[in-house]
């Protein structure tokens, strides 16, 4: 048998099945030009129309876009991991819209994770129940969270190597050799240029799991060494393929406002666990009448669930070691998504900085969804392949009320430059970032004048030269960052843009230096009297120039690794692995045919599985309360899990809320946990908005919300309830119940247990 021959009979058609997993789900994400509203989603669109436009202007590989920031500029891709923005810059170049280039890498990352779970899974388990465990980590609640809710394509891109990336690291442990040294560095390698926060979380599991690996494997022939210099090489040149980004991002971090570091953090943190009733929430509809359509961030109750079934399986089937290491890591988990892990979270360099403990879910769900296959490990072996079918049906079954998107779709069809301006302005999203955490030390203040967004439609990439009163006349644009400028008298210029190392300016073609001013930090030049062209530029900085040389080097010594080693033919395929491919083959028919009558018949045309609650009743609401707040707010009423909190921890409760007339300001809520005599408050929480992100709220939906309520450190051990207060933010003034009251005291109380 020929090698090609032995590589079609390996061939394992269920890392096929596996991958066509999630195209259920995939499928209702397709629609045109038309993308989902999601937090992160939108200004993902527009950072891949921003990455075409720039590498269609000879910007390969883009580090600053010029008109971010009100037109100002921003350093965003400098900072922020641009793995899957640049990919979707190459999508454009090559034809396909930002909408359409940001849907199929939500697609291939979704399809590629779950292709990874099963190939790890395969290392232990028979195909069927590798299935399951991919199944459980496609469809799980955080799944359909990342992407109907949060939308960041960088962490969906970065969590689908995570699986690829342990078994990689297993194998070179596990037999040493060139070729997997070098899978190693290209897949970590990828996921330091997808996303900081995963490779964070990343390191955490890898740390500690690959050392101790090497050491297992070399327990009988003793070469420990070699496997630590193998898999430590391996990281190593990870890092080196990552360098174009990663040593730019280190060595000018102290440019940018990120690295004055952020107070908050603990505040960010507390208000961001889960609390233990959280962990293992099934998935469940959103609700269409609710504003705020956010799913469960949980682990799952089914995968809960068989998670714990499969410990015992593998104990029972005396896969100690297994269920030593899973059970291990998937305690870990669960431990940092709760808030007794909070001093760890703030005392490991870099992890306070993901901010979100929620973003662990996706890699932990590795090992929930393999414990969850191992629950079939239990059945008699003649069963384990209709059990494994089984469970798949069970697995697609318990998705089906968060198969749809839960949020409505923006059309991206006319996009431009000017549009992301105009984002900026509607969200004051500066630069598409959270809190403008990259933007620029230099200057007093920062300023947010609109430009004249309709200019950047047809010129997206023009810097506009600031003149001053009277002196329009004396300049003339010969390009996007040309000027013809005439000066009375020796002066200082300023452009629109933020001052940043790597600009270069040349008066009459003389290089000339460049500085930030004073008042905001723009980019600034001396001229000299008279008539001159100006020119500017951004070559780049020293290290931005060199680190594309590093990362090319170690690109070129992994495909030399590639090339020159070996890796063994496995053995050829046997009659229970055919009947295993069997298997795989009906899972892909099955799979493939639901896709297409959920998306042509079931999507479109029916309600089924999909909630629509009266607005006045909402579904998810336990205790009705039908309070008005002025004329502005009806309180239809709350849910709270919580009957007992600890002082120094949180208290969630969910409000209700629906309009009573079309509302064009917010109304900031205050809601507190107060003693009985209203004389002394021992947690309190507030938010500018109410709901999802639009503050002009109508009646024809209702808006959920949940308040977190940080439990002071000192709160006595005593029963408590839960104030809540509106307030007109344009007088400050507070909205008053019918009763004349400023305050509406929660009937439940809450017990609170000092430390």
């Amino acid at each position: 048998m020929t090698r090609l021959q032995r590589l079609r009979t390996q061939f394992d058609s269920g890392l096929l099945a596996a991958a066509l997993l999630p195209l259920v789900a995939i499928l209702p994400t397709f629609n045109g030009d038309w993308v989902i509203n999601t937090a992160d989603g939108v200004f993902h669109v527009h950072r891949i129309f921003a990455m075409t436009t720039l590498m269609q202007n000879g910007d390969l590989y883009p580090r600053w876009i010029p008109y971010f920031h009100l037109g100002y500029g921003y350093p965003v891709f400098n900072f922020y991991a641009p793995l899957a923005t640049w990919l979707g810059g190459l999508l454009g170049v090559l034809g396909i819209s930002a909408s359409l280039a940001f849907t199929l890498i939500v697609a291939v990352g979704w399809m590629l994770g779950s292709a990874g779970v099963y190939a790890l899974g395969r290392r232990w388990l028979p195909v069927p129940m590798a299935l399951v465990g991919a199944a459980l980590w496609a469809y799980a609640p955080s799944a359909f969270q990342g992407v109907w809710n949060i939308g960041s394509i960088a962490q969906m891109t970065a969590s689908a190597l995570v699986p690829w990336l342990f078994l990689v690291i297993i194998r070179l442990a596990d037999q040493p050799s060139l070729r997997r040294v070098s899978a190693l560095g290209a897949v970590f390698g990828l996921i330091l240029l997808a996303h900081q926060p995963t490779a964070v979380l990343v390191g955490l599991f890898v740390a500690p799991g690959a050392p101790l690996l090497c050491l297992w494997f070399a327990r009988w022939d003793k070469r420990w060494l070699g496997r630590w210099v193998a898999v430590g090489g391996g990281l190593v040149l990870g890092a080196g393929i990552a360098m174009i980004f990663l040593l730019p991002m280190v060595l000018e971090l102290p440019y940018i406002q990120v690295s004055e570091g952020a107070d908050n953090l603990p505040n960010v943190l507390s208000a961001s666990f889960l609390q233990p009733y959280q962990l293992f929430l099934p998935a469940f509809a959103p609700d269409l009448s609710d504003l705020n359509r956010n799913l469960p961030d949980s682990i799952g109750l089914l995968t809960g669930v068989l998670a714990a079934v499969g410990l015992v399986g593998l104990v029972v089937k005396r896969k100690y070691r297994l269920a030593l290491v899973w059970g291990a890591a998937g305690v870990f988990v669960i431990f940092l998504l709760l808030p007794i892990s909070l001093d760890f979270w703030l005392k490991v360099p870099l992890l306070g900085q993901l901010r979100f403990p929620g973003r662990v879910l996706r890699l932990g769900g590795i090992f929930f969804a393999l414990m969850g296959a191992s629950s079939l490990l239990l059945l008699p072996r003649r069963w384990q392949v209709w059990g494994s079918g089984a469970m798949l049906v069970v697995v697609f079954v318990s998705a089906m009320p968060t198969l749809y998107p839960s949020r409505e779709s923006l059309d991206f069809s006319q996009l431009s430059a000017a549009d992301f301006i105009r984002y900026e302005m509607d969200t004051y999203s500066f630069g598409g970032t959270s809190y403008d955490e990259f933007k620029p030390i230099w200057g007093e203040g920062i300023p947010y004048d609109t430009p004249d967004i309709e200019s950047y439609v047809n010129d997206p990439l023009r810097v506009d030269f600031i003149t001053r009163d009277g002196e329009g006349e004396a300049l003339t644009r010969e390009g996007a960052m040309t000027y013809r400028y005439k000066a009375e008298q020796p002066q200082e210029v300023h452009f629109r843009q933020f001052y940043f190392p790597g600009w270069a300016a040349t008066i009459d073609g003389v290089p000339v230096a460049v500085f930030p001013n004073a008042e905001f930090g723009l980019l600034s030049v001396n001229v000299p009297a008279g008539e001159h062209v100006i020119s500017l530029s951004r070559p780049g900085t020293l290290v931005e120039n060199i680190s594309p040389v590093l990362s090319l080097v170690s690109v070129v010594i992994a495909g030399v690794f590639a090339v020159r080693g070996r890796e063994s033919l496995s053995p050829s395929a046997t009659r229970e692995s055919r009947l295993y491919g069997r298997f795989a083959q009906v899972v892909m028919v099955s799979v493939v045919g639901f896709a297409v009558v959920n998306r042509l018949y079931i999507q479109p045309q029916t309600d089924w599985f999909r909630l629509r609650s009266p607005l006045d009743a909402p579904a998810a609401m336990q205790t009705p309360v039908h309070a008005t707040f002025g004329d502005a707010y009806e309180l239809l009423g709350y849910t709270l899990d919580q009957t007992r909190v600890v002082a120094g921890e949180t208290l969630n409760v969910t409000l209700f809320w629906r309009a009573l007339r079309p509302l064009e300001v917010p109304y900031p809520p205050t809601v507190q946990l107060v003693n009985r005599a209203v004389s002394e408050a021992w947690g309190t929480t507030s938010s500018f908005f109410i709901g999802a992100a639009d503050v002009r709220h109508q009646p024809d939906y209702f808006v959920s919300e949940t308040y977190k309520i940080p439990i002071y450190a000192d709160a006595p051990n005593d029963v408590g309830l839960i104030s809540v207060q509106l307030r007109d933010s344009t007088t400050n003034e507070a909205l008053r119940l019918p009763d004349g009251s400023d305050r509406l005291l929660l009937p439940s109380e809450v017990k609170v247990d000092s430390r």
